[in-house]
């Protein structure tokens, strides 16, 4: 063979050694390869490349193969299972991380949503990372997700769920013999932990004039909120459909399916504040709309919250005004309605239908007052305190 004064298409080698090609390629790079024929189709398998291999490497390589041609093997698959053991022996957290996104992630979920999964593990892989997936004992990986939850329990259950998957994947795929340790037992019971915090009056006077900060659809949404004592999540579900006036005025009537506790339909009286940002959102369907689904999700105020509130070294908040209150976030403001409830003497049945509590115990149970004119006039009462709150701040300044 002309080796060396090859440079264009391929040249075949002569018996003892047919099989052996050499491809000039158009870079100026030379290939070696074994073609060869398996179930009646054609293959083709790299041997290596010249100069670095030279011819007699190269027909010795080819006498290799033809050994497992004669042993009835594929040479190609042999090559390909040599490298996935090369591969399983140094197979580590990253590795396995990275084939589940690239095979998986990416394929089966929104960019968005594959961003976001590929960042978890960015953020809290952390040592795992570059340790073999062979030398990680059951220990050291609840340890690990612990950690995380001393810090988020909401991330650190995405996580376990996360890296669960990805191990399976690996396992499923072949590419490790290992079964997964993780269950719902490695880290703990991961729960986020009930919070108790609420405004205060001085940091109501705080908060309600500077709300006009964030967007209108969040401020709107927060002050609702905080008016009429809903969660947030049941806020931005609100649309047209469940308002309506009656005789003694305008009634906001949740669905028992779309509330967080669905033991009833919640009847909701607007009033002052509230039923002006009311009349203001409706008239398109949803009050909340999101440009890609029916309505905005929760996670939309609390990244409004995070945007103000200085906790973030991002550079794209870094301009932004700092909300005067800290430390809280949108569900805390059902919390402080409720407080502030108490405090102005609003009794306790009315209080808890408000919040569309079911009243604990046998009263519960035998009282089926539906406290409507009640709530109307407790809910007016609150309302007439944040307002006189946030103009009170605003007379100040």
């Amino acid at each position: 063979m002309q080796v060396k004064r090859h440079n264009v298409g391929i040249l075949s080698d002569a018996a003892p050694h047919q099989g052996l090609r050499l491809r000039a390629n158009k870079n100026g790079s030379k290939t070696w390869t074994y073609r060869y024929r398996i179930a009646g189709k054609l293959k083709q398998l790299k041997l290596g490349s010249f100069p670095a291999m030279t011819l007699a490497e190269a027909r010795g390589a080819l006498l290799t193969q033809k050994k497992l041609r004669e042993e009835d093997l594929d040479p190609r698959r042999v090559a390909a299972n040599k490298r996935l053991e090369a591969e399983l022996a140094n197979f580590t957290f990253a590795q396995m991380v990275d084939l589940y996104l690239v095979e998986r992630i990416e394929k089966d979920r929104t960019l968005k949503g594959a961003a976001e999964t590929r960042r978890l593990f960015d953020y809290d892989m952390g040592g795992l990372a570059s340790r073999l997936v062979e030398d990680v004992k059951p220990v050291e990986i609840h340890n690990h997700i612990l950690a995380i939850a001393d810090r988020a329990p909401r991330l650190a259950l995405a996580f376990r769920a996360e890296l669960s998957r990805a191990w399976r994947y690996a396992s499923n795929t072949g590419r490790l013999s290992i079964p997964c340790p993780i269950n719902s037992d490695t880290g703990g019971k991961l729960r986020q932990g009930k919070r108790e915090r609420f405004l205060s009056t001085a940091e109501l006077q705080l908060l309600l004039p500077w709300m006009d900060n964030y967007s209108d659809t969040v401020a709107d949404a927060l002050r609702l909120t905080l008016y009429l004592g809903l969660r947030s999540g049941e806020v931005c579900k609100l649309r047209d459909a469940w308002v309506e006036e009656e005789q003694d005025g305008w009634w906001l009537t949740i669905p028992s399916s779309e509330m967080k506790k669905q033991h009833s339909d919640h009847r909701v009286p607007l009033v002052g504040s509230a039923l002006a940002v009311a009349k203001k959102r409706s008239g398109c369907g949803y009050w909340f709309p999101s440009r890609v689904y029916s309505y905005i999700g929760q996670k939309v105020l609390g990244v409004e919250i995070y945007k103000y509130s200085g906790r973030s070294s991002a550079n794209r908040y870094k301009n932004k005004i700092l909300c005067p209150v800290t430390n809280w976030a949108a569900n805390d403001l059902r919390k402080t309605a409720r407080t502030h409830l108490a405090a102005l003497g609003c009794p306790f049945e009315v209080a808890e239908a408000i919040l569309h509590h079911k009243l604990p115990g046998v009263g519960g149970l035998y009282n089926r007052h539906s406290y409507e004119n009640e709530k109307r006039e407790w809910l007016a009462k609150l309302g007439e305190l944040l307002d006189s709150l946030g103009l009170s701040r605003q007379d100040n300044t």
